[in-house]
């Protein structure tokens, strides 16, 4: 009798670990579907993540906060013949505001200072060319008498696309010639007078 309860407990201890088993493995099993798909729950959220990110940086370097400077207008002058002459730089924006000999209502930007002589150059910066900001440009001689410059304007429109204009002997008092010349670059009107020669 104790023989047989012997093998009897045996199997059953033996039945008892087999299921076990079986239980174990098929609950790792399934434990290990839920492991994968965790990780994969984990791997497409990543992914998303990435792909959110990439958006934000995209959206962020085409049209953010970020301002770009550019130099949108350069005036170049020589052959003055006298020290008193006085070329300038004019900018005129779509809301009346302008910069000029050193002043500067345009918003975001700048200009160099007022420069007199018989060379010399100005310069106007946007300091936020990524605006598209429509802009129009002229080149005023404000010093009286007949003395004669050569000039060259190098000015970008707000397309980027970037415009020279050089004359010779052009600017002047004596008959014939003209105190200021100007280049409505982007459809900006230009105001009457503000040459003031």
């Amino acid at each position: 009798m104790r023989g047989k309860k012997g093998i009897l407990t045996m199997a059953i201890v033996a039945a008892l670990a087999m299921a076990l088993t079986t239980v174990g493995s098929t609950a790792g099993a399934s434990d290990g579907g839920a492991v994968a798909a965790k990780k994969k729950c984990k791997k497409k959220k990543a992914s998303s993540a990435k792909k959110k990110k990439k958006c934000k940086k995209k959206k962020n370097t085409g049209g953010g906060t970020t301002n770009t400077p550019l130099v949108r207008a350069t005036l170049t002058w020589s052959n003055g013949g006298s020290d008193d002459v006085d070329m300038d730089l004019f900018v005129f924006d779509s809301s009346g505001a302008r910069a000029a000999n050193g002043s500067d209502t345009i918003p975001l930007s700048s200009i160099s200072s007022d420069v007199t002589g018989p060379a010399g150059q100005e310069t106007f910066t946007d300091q936020a060319f990524n605006q598209k900001r429509p802009l129009s440009f002229a080149v005023c001689y404000t010093v009286g008498g007949s003395v004669h410059t050569d000039y060259t304007i190098t000015y970008v429109t707000a397309d980027g696309a970037s415009h020279t204009d050089s004359r010779t002997d052009a600017l002047g008092n004596s008959p014939g010639s003209s105190t200021h010349i100007d280049y409505p670059a982007d459809g900006v009107p230009i105001p009457s007078g503000y040459c003031p020669n």
